[in-house]
């Protein structure tokens, strides 16, 4: 995939003086049921993930002395972002769950709703028509939840550098929303470990990009 911007480019951003927060989605995890009502709750990552979360924290390691980490409070985007952390040189620093950035956000209405929503296995052509008609069963609307969504993580980011470890629902439905990435289909959906950044500059300008990790091929669990 060719579309968006490398971790790289990450780095220039902070070396620039900009400040840069990263809704990243969690690394390879097992299939989640169709019957689990918890969306997985439980899963860890994978084996494979957890490499690959090392990884990308290596890939950023030393770009900021100012970081700061915060997850869904699923075992699987808390597994990412301590990964994260000890790729980065960090190991035990502190990740602060916050429901706000997972399945307790802005997007969702009714988790229970938007689990009947995707219990018979159409995920993608669901999250397809909300992005088309911005409204969705057990979503709240996406531009009015984008921009809370957004409000609620700048609230809470007080260093250089952010990595929030959330899912793939909600980093394309912001990177829609913000028109960075209007096309989504299943072959260009958000990777694990694909990003939204959010790209505050020193003049509090805010721009944003999707950020392709290039670490993995999987949209779904293995």
């Amino acid at each position: 995939m060719t579309d968006g911007i490398t971790l790289d480019d990450v780095r220039r951003e902070l070396a620039a003086g900009c400040r840069v927060l990263l809704f990243v989605r969690h690394a390879e995890r097992p299939k989640i049921a169709f019957d689990d009502k918890s969306f997985g709750a439980a899963l860890p990552l994978t084996a494979n993930g957890e490499r690959m979360s090392v990884d990308f924290g290596r890939l950023l390691a030393g770009a900021s002395d100012s970081v700061q980490f915060r997850a869904s409070p699923l075992r699987r985007t808390v597994m990412t972002a301590e990964r994260i952390a000890e790729g980065m040189g960090l190991a035990g620093a502190e990740v602060v769950p916050d429901a706000e950035i997972g399945n307790g956000s802005a997007y969702v209405a009714s988790e229970l709703e938007m689990w009947r929503l995707f219990s018979d296995g159409s995920f993608f052509m669901r999250m397809f028509e909300y992005m088309r008609n911005g409204v969705q069963r057990g979503f709240a609307p996406i531009a009015v939840a984008t921009d809370a969504y957004e409000e609620h993580a700048l609230s809470t980011f007080a260093a250089k550098l952010g990595i929030y470890a959330t899912h793939d629902v909600y980093v394309a439905s912001f990177l829609h929303a913000r028109g960075v990435k209007t096309d989504f289909d299943l072959a260009n959906w958000p990777r694990f470990l694909d990003s939204a950044a959010v790209i505050v500059e020193p003049s509090g300008q805010r721009r944003y990009a999707l950020v392709r990790a290039g670490l993995s091929d999987l949209a779904c669990g293995v």
